[in-house]
């Protein structure tokens, strides 16, 4: 499923990989299709190249790094920098099932700096009752910060879990503005829970 964010007449762009040094959300790996974003590893300091070819398969396994495309490193870098930009408005190429496909759209429409919960998101994605396939779906999302799950919190405002970790999703909270106290999302930032 391919959503663009974007309708600016951006250059096409070859798809690949590469790698991304941010300040405060740490190295990156991204791979891109014509059509946008398919994958951002987070954790590694090395490359899962089964991870990236299996969202990535046009791209042999063995094919070197490039440079970042401008399109999705400059807003990467200003997001990470603090400036207000909501990297769920990057270019993806969604490639899930039907259902992971609704969540992760669902994901992107929750706004920077803001916070649904687990039940508001299953809501939103059109499977009221599937709170546990929404949180499956979210554990298996291959463009984390861009299909930004870490907006999404526990019952009761509980900061909840994260793939990449709960440190990172206190970073990524924080350059968004939302407030954190212990382990509660404090602040304005519940108003679509």
């Amino acid at each position: 499923m391919r959503t663009a964010a974007s309708t600016t007449d951006e250059q096409p762009i070859t798809p690949g990989w590469g790698v991304l040094d941010l300040a405060h959300l740490g190295r990156l790996h991204l791979a891109w299709s014509a059509h946008g974003l398919v994958w951002i590893e987070q954790l590694a300091l090395d490359v899962d190249h089964d991870a990236r070819v299996r969202w990535l398969p046009e791209v042999p396994r063995d094919a070197s790094a490039v440079e970042v495309p401008a399109r999705f490193a400059a807003p990467l870098r200003a997001f990470d920098s603090g400036a207000p930009i909501d990297p769920a408005t990057l270019d993806v190429d969604l490639r899930g099932t039907e259902f992971q496909n609704r969540v992760w759209s669902a994901l992107r429409a929750v706004g920077r700096g803001q916070v649904r919960t687990y039940a508001g998101l299953a809501a939103d994605a059109g499977s009221p009752r599937a709170m546990r396939a929404v949180g499956m779906a979210m554990s298996r999302n291959p463009i984390p910060i861009v299909v930004p799950c870490h907006r999404i919190i526990a019952q009761g405002s509980r900061i909840g879990g994260y793939t990449g970790g709960l440190p990172r999703k206190r970073v990524l909270l924080a350059l968004e503005g939302v407030g954190i106290e212990g382990d509660r999302v404090i602040g304005s930032q519940l108003s679509l829970l």
